[in-house]
């Protein structure tokens, strides 16, 4: 990582720089990496914890596969050591790195953020665009199960399916029409041994990405 300039050296850029170091090639990480470190640093994973586990993680995999077998492409396929590593650092609370922020803290932190934004968001705007706000905002205060920041990611992702879906009924015909070729042609084909789920999170990546352009606030990625 020395080759980076120390401004440069936020949580996502140490990660993707040590992910691929051990990989020792590549020279990005994937929008769902990029999606996957971020939900890391939201929910306060330390950052040496998280490099241990992928460390780990591409360790195991050498030892189980055959001399010469190709190594893990994305981060996502070493999520679950990192997991594994986070809960034993909770457990035994390991290494250098400071102690993680409450769980339920940061997800109320975060839905603090989501809710801000949609309420900036619908005050400037109108017809059907401001109606999705409207959508999104009760679908926040939905019940959801899990961990507390399972069930933010969960009302955020039915936040954004408001907004997304308002938005496409919205657009004339030739538009939608359009879009959907657009949006396989930004993810890319699906690679092989890619499971559907993974591909389909992939386009929907894009879709928001193309919302964005179109001037729409999502929340997934920005809070």
């Amino acid at each position: 990582m020395s080759d980076l300039p120390q401004d440069a050296l936020s949580y996502q850029a140490v990660v993707a720089e040590y992910f691929l170091g051990l990989r020792g090639a590549g020279l990005m990480v994937s929008p769902l990496d990029q999606e996957l470190v971020e939900g890391w640093e939201r929910r306060g994973l330390p950052v040496a914890v998280v490099c241990r586990g992928l460390r780990r993680g591409l360790e195991e995999l050498v030892e189980q596969r055959p001399p010469g077998a190709t190594l893990p492409r994305s981060i996502r396929a070493l999520r679950f050591a990192v997991e594994d590593e986070w809960h034993a650092y909770q457990r035994q609370r390991v290494g250098d790195s400071p102690p993680p922020p409450a769980e339920a803290s940061a997800a109320e932190t975060r839905l603090s953020a989501a809710r801000a934004l949609l309420a900036d968001a619908g005050r400037a705007a109108d017809g059907p665009r401001r109606d999705g706000y409207r959508d999104a905002w009760r679908a926040l205060a939905g019940r959801y199960a899990g961990t507390p920041l399972e069930r933010v990611e969960a009302a955020i992702a039915a936040a954004d399916h408001r907004i997304l879906g308002s938005w496409l009924g919205s657009l004339e015909r030739p538009q939608r029409a359009a879009l959907g070729p657009r949006v396989r042609l930004l993810a890319g084909p699906r690679r092989p041994g890619e499971r559907p789920r993974a591909y389909r999170e992939a386009l929907r990546v894009r879709l928001l990405d193309a919302a964005r352009e179109a001037g729409l606030t999502c929340l997934r990625g920005s809070v």
